[in-house]
């Protein structure tokens, strides 16, 4: 008994004494009723002895209960004394000591005591044994009072409630007391009440036995001064409405006017607002209750739509109030019946014929475009791409469901290696001549005998290879026959399959070599007896005999005494000649210590190609007429035609301010109530522009020119309204109507032939009055949420500012709010879910200038006829003489739109057979871009990359000395000419179709993956794969990547990350590290390795998985901004993203190889120059197999939230 001694300043040894005595005396007669009977005498014992116990617990003070509390032997005699008597005086009184000992004020850690004590199991069981007519109402209120006290400590309280029968006695004991004189003592009962509520099954029990009327019952007798226990009932009735059942019983009842006139009268009694959380309880059951169509009903009949929205432009400037206001918005919203989108959703705007497929059924087309196509779909099955409906290219959610993958005879989606996928090497052998790099560099110096023959018959396989391509597939290889060299004001690649792109340097005349017939077949003889090319020829490693690029060709007799093919010598005995105007890229490219002093000292326009020098406008008309739509275009866009140039200004995040987004919701909700005063004047409507357009609307030529500077100024008569316009490529505008004088609904266009996609937007507006603040509302967006409610703007382009010597994008708009709307999505958009919503995308703008052509669009636009005009500029600026450039056609787009591959390295250091053989050895990088349409910012920083890579910076001539870059700029063309979000013209994402691909209907990915498969073949699987993305979900720049540790299997070991010992080749981490320290809009938090079975068809996985690249990245661009690093708190702009994609390049030089030594090249002065790669082990040895690690970087990286809109993608 030693551990009650001093436990109270009052107390004295002898009463501790007693204490025990008594603990004593309850412990000796806790003997169970089966076993011994007791007599009056021993039951007056117990009696009298916890009364005294209960005696000298009300004489201590809190730290005396808690040491009482803490004795365990004491508390467990208590317990058994409960359990073990049924004499309702004893039990009364022990009751009484538990009370005592909770006490009313900090009782947290005396009940968790209690609970570990097991005190919750007995008084559950104390209250179901209990539950007689003859008990006293005190008696059954202590019980509850314990365990409403208990409960908030127990996490199976409800759980234990239910097995203990204790569930229907508190249901009893409140329905027996709901009459207003009885009511006021209700207070622990239900706080016990709701602790049962808090389990879903409790909550579906008592909504079956009468809880919710009761309770209603008990609300409407409480005295409104009572609010503690008004506020307890009504948290029990949100907690059992949360089930469509309790909720259903409650409209049944007639609880909806009861809830809404409370609401109102609690709105005028508590004028100081001391209330509100029974304020919004009250508003979050109605909140519930209008889930059913029952209960929308149900508020509307009890004026509950004009009750809420009264109440709530009375405290709509009361900030404490926040809450309040956004559950009603909330009701309000769901309580209007919701309407169809003011155009038809499932129509499709633009239609294309697609060519029939033996291999693959298109799943993404609208019901319109398959009729057009003769597919029959299935209603019931989800679109194909409906994982990527909501959510960005890497981007896994809980929401995504797998869809049902068609089968088309023995040739199946999930089996990748049947039907159109099997390509064996003699298919892939027409992806040879997009490698000119092994056959365009000639050996000069004086060779043995082999080797002689081996240049002589490769020399005629280089002319066998030129001619070599598919003829009669619009969808094929481009024929490559003919090597005439074109200008800008000539077609780039030619307006045929018969014309050729420019495989050579521009200007470059030097004659093929020439052999006689008989040196040319003795070198075949020599060579075949030796066995150096067994039915073929090969490009080889000379010093090991080991094959570079197989050209397998069939050795045919001479046709020819000379190549048609033009090898080029290495320019290496010349000097770098310097450009006429001097490059910026050395000075822009800063470390990153000056970037974090100075974090807009590469703002400006800091390309190595200026938009100054842009084309000529007839040139670029020239260019536009050979870009294939599927609509006629009406013009070309102004900042398309003159260039676009990065904005010299910081351009911050945009701080929205309080309440500016639930006002907009609430004019929203007027226009519901007071519809009759809106106009619903339909201004721009591009479905009847191709309804009347017909036939010539989409087989009819474009009309390329653009008067936009003789329009500024001159209103257009005799409109009073703006107008707009989308007929131009990339545009995307289906329909505007004017609400009220200057407010206009906008409807975005789907992707062609699909009826869904709706993010991407460009269209021009002029007719504006300046100084007016003109709000647009793009109502049919469909992700659930997006960077424009944190401080992401539109951009907009201002003709008159560009006259004026401004021509920039520039982030406009104020009052930038995105929410959800009230107009349905039809069943057929949704893959058959039903009941999803719009949501609405509202910004403000203020015009500067009156009758001005103002450009406005989701981000910085980026068309392909810009991207053509690109490529034409670069074949034209760069210093030939040390730089190698090839411009071709991979393949041409569905709609005949070129597809081009480019090929940037340096020329070799000499013409040696070392030199030459260490140029074909070097590793390759292959970039790709733009598969998304929508995601222009992707462009924007590939356009950084290979300005970067064709400039004559250091960095730049390491890069070339180093790597062979092989880049596809655009991957989805259509999409982009045609305004497209995310699809081609089959409605399918393209970044999904990487696992199996059609010739036909995904030609760009089938020729893509055949170049890489061509490569793994020969055994030159590039040392990085990065497809270039935009994110519209995230703030900054980052990667993801692919480990098996980190993927969906359990043990995925069909990957190149896995070694031959299990472990994990680690170095793919290396270069996200690199990026997190030179680049800064890079984030290192935001990436992200985890390989989903959901994106097992998406670039970056298969080339991981199937071509073998262990640093397969898709890198992901924000349209927003950052919120870390020297652009903290800044919109992302065309200067930065230009500056990730030379960052991103320059990064790659710090991937070493144990083949590759960086060394430093000096000038003639003996100055550092740039740096060269050098063979430093035998060349046998293949890069794809080596360990690539930066030496200072470590391979330990942290763990990050994720971004605050995202859920469950894993972080490094």
């Amino acid at each position: 008994m030693a551990e009650l001694k001093g436990t109270s300043a009052g107390g004295s040894g002898s009463s501790h004494m007693k204490v025990a005595a008594h603990f004593q005396v309850l412990e000796k007669m806790n003997v169970p009723s089966a076993v011994r009977t007791l007599s009056s005498d021993d039951l007056q014992q117990v009696r009298h002895a916890a009364n005294r116990i209960l005696t000298y617990i009300m004489s201590q003070d809190k730290p005396g209960r808690e040491v009482m509390v803490k004795n365990t032997l004491y508390v467990q005699s208590l317990l058994t004394t409960l359990e073990t008597h049924k004499d309702i005086d004893v039990c009364r009184t022990i009751v009484t000591i538990f009370v005592e000992l909770i006490g009313k004020l900090n009782t947290g850690s005396r009940c968790s005591q209690l609970v570990t004590q097991g005190a919750t199991r007995v008084f559950l069981h104390l209250l179901a044994r209990e539950s007689k007519p003859d008990v006293p109402n005190e008696f059954m209120v202590q019980i509850h009072y314990v365990l409403s006290k208990l409960a908030l400590k127990d996490r199976k309280f409800g759980v234990k409630a239910r097995l203990s029968q204790a569930l229907p006695v508190t249901l009893a004991f409140i329905r027996n007391h709901t009459h207003s004189t009885a009511v006021r003592n209700l207070q622990p009962v239900l706080t016990v009440l709701k602790s049962y509520a808090n389990n879903a099954i409790n909550a579906s029990y008592l909504g079956k036995n009468g809880a919710i009327n009761t309770l209603f019952k008990i609300i409407s007798n409480i005295n409104k001064k009572n609010a503690v226990m008004t506020k307890t009932a009504l948290d029990t009735l949100v907690l059992l409405v949360k089930s469509k059942s309790n909720s259903a019983r409650a409209v049944g009842y007639g609880g909806v006017p009861i809830l809404i006139q409370m609401y109102a009268e609690w709105h005028r009694l508590d004028t100081k607002n001391r209330h509100i959380s029974l304020r919004k309880s009250l508003l979050n059951i109605l909140k519930h209750v209008s889930n059913l169509k029952s209960g929308r009903q149900a508020v509307i009949d009890a004026d509950g739509v004009r009750v809420l929205y009264k109440i709530c432009e009375d405290i709509m400037d009361v900030r404490e109030l926040e809450s309040l206001i956004f559950i009603a918005s909330l009701v309000l919203r769901k309580c209007f019946p919701r309407q169809k989108l003011p155009a038809n959703a499932t129509k499709t705007t633009l239609l294309y014929k697609l060519p029939e497929s033996e291999f693959h059924v298109p799943q993404g087309l609208s019901k319109d475009a398959a009729l057009l196509n003769g597919i029959t779909l299935n209603v019931d099955t989800k679109d194909d791409d409906d994982s990527s409906l909501d959510n960005d290219d890497d981007l896994s959610s809980d929401d995504e469901i797998e869809p049902t993958k068609p089968v088309l005879g023995n040739f199946s989606l999930d089996r990748p290696d049947e039907g159109s996928a099997r390509r064996t090497l003699e298919d892939l052998r027409m992806y040879e001549q997009f490698f000119p790099e092994v056959l365009d560099i000639e050996v000069k110096d004086t060779l043995s005998t082999q080797q002689d023959d081996l240049n002589i018959l490769l020399n005629r396989v280089s002319s066998l290879t030129a001619s070599e391509g598919l003829k009669g597939n619009p969808h094929s290889m481009p024929d490559l026959r003919s090597t005439k060299y074109t200008h800008f004001s000539e077609p780039l690649f030619g307006n045929t399959l018969d014309s050729a792109p420019s495989t050579a340097g521009r200007g470059r005349t030097k004659a093929p070599y020439t052999y006689r017939k008989d040196e040319e077949a003795a070198a075949t003889a020599r060579l075949e007896k030796k066995e150096v090319c067994e039915g073929g020829a090969s490009a080889v490693n000379l010093k090991t005999g080991q094959p570079v690029f197989s050209l397998d060709f069939e050795v045919n007799s001479p046709t020819s005494n000379k190549s048609r093919y033009k090898p080029l010598v290495s320019p290496f005995e010349h000097k770098s000649k310097a450009k006429g105007k001097a490059s910026k890229s050395t000075d822009s490219l800063l470390d990153m210590d000056d970037l974090r002093s100075d974090p807009l000292l590469d703002e400006g326009d800091d390309s190595e190609f200026s938009a100054d020098d842009w084309v000529k406008p007839a040139d670029f008309y020239d260019m536009a007429r050979k870009t294939n739509s599927v609509g006629r275009f009406s013009k070309v866009a102004y900042p398309d035609l003159h260039g676009s140039k990065p904005i010299p200004k910081r351009e911050p995040l945009y701080e929205r301010k309080f309440g500016v987004q639930r006002a907009k919701i609430f004019e929203d909700i007027d226009r519901l109530i007071n519809s009759e005063e809106l106009l619903n004047r339909v201004v721009y409507d591009f479905d009847a522009i191709v309804k009347d357009g017909g036939d010539e609307f989409h087989g009819g030529s474009s009309y390329y020119a653009n008067h936009d500077v003789e329009r500024l100024g001159k209103p257009v008569t005799p409109y009073d309204h703006l107008h707009f316009n989308s007929l131009f490529e990339s545009g995307n505008l289906r329909k505007s109507i004017q609400i009220r004088e200057n407010e206009y609904d906008l409807i975005l266009c789907p992707d062609v032939n699909s009826n869904h996609h709706h993010q991407w937007f460009y269209f021009e507006v002029s007719n504006m009055v300046a100084g007016r603040r003109y709000r647009f509302n793009i109502i049919n967006n469909e992700k659930t949420n997006s960077q424009f409610n944190f401080g992401m703007q539109p951009v907009m382009y201002s003709v008159q500012a560009a006259v004026n010597g401004e021509p920039y994008w520039a982030r406009a708009g104020t009052d930038v709010c995105y929410f959800k709307n009230h107009l349905s999505r039809s069943s057929q958009v949704t893959g058959g879910v039903r009941g999803k919503l719009y949501f609405t995308t509202t910004f403000t703008i203020v015009f500067p200038h009156s009758y001005d052509v103002c450009y406005i669009a989701y981000h910085y636009p980026y068309t392909y006829t810009s991207l053509q005009c690109q490529l034409s500029r670069w074949q034209h600026s760069i210093d030939e003489s040390a730089i190698y450039f090839r411009n071709q056609v991979l393949c041409q787009s569905m709609s005949g739109n070129n597809v081009n591959v480019l090929t940037i390295t340096n020329y070799p250091s000499s013409n040696s057979k070392e030199a030459v053989e260490q140029f074909r050895n070097k590793p390759y990088i292959f970039l790709s871009c733009r598969v998304h349409p929508g995601e222009s910012n992707a462009s924007w920083v590939m356009k950084g990359t290979i300005e970067h890579l064709l400039s004559d910076s250091k960095e730049a001539v390491a890069l070339r000395q180093t790597y062979i870059f092989k880049i596809v700029p655009m991957l989805n063309p259509d999409g982009v000419i045609n305004g497209n979000h995310r699809c081609s013209l089959s409605a399918e994402d393209l970044n999904r179709r990487w696992m199996v691909s059609c010739p036909r209907l995904h030609p760009t990915i089938y020729h893509t993956k055949g170049m890489l498969q061509f490569m793994r073949h020969m055994q030159r699987t590039p040392l990085v794969y990065c497809d270039y993305h935009g994110h519209s979900r995230r703030k900054n720049v980052f990667l993801y990547g692919c480990s098996p540790s980190q993927s969906w299997m359990t043990d995925d070991v069909d990957n190149p990350s896995v070694l031959s010992d299990k472990s994990e080749d680690y170095g793919y981490k290396t270069l996200p590290k690199v990026l997190s320290q030179t680049a800064p809009a890079f984030s290192l938090s935001s990436c992200s390795f985890t390989v989903e079975k959901t994106k097992e068809t998406t670039a970056r996985v298969v080339v991981w998985r199937q071509i073998g690249v262990v640093r397969s990245y898709t890198m992901e661009s924000s349209y927003c901004g950052c919120d870390q690093g020297p652009y903290n708190g800044l919109h992302i702009n065309i200067s930065h993203l230009q500056h990730m994609g030379r960052k991103f390049a320059d990064a790659l030089l710090r991937l070493k190889s144990r083949h590759f030594k960086v060394t430093e090249l000096t000038n003639e002065d003996g100055k550092p120059l740039a740096f060269s790669a050098e063979d430093s082990c035998p060349a046998d040895n293949q890069y794809g197999d080596d360990d690539y690690a930066e030496d200072n970087l470590s391979d330990d990286i942290t763990d990050d939230d994720d971004d605050e809109e995202l859920d469950d993608a894993d972080v490094l």
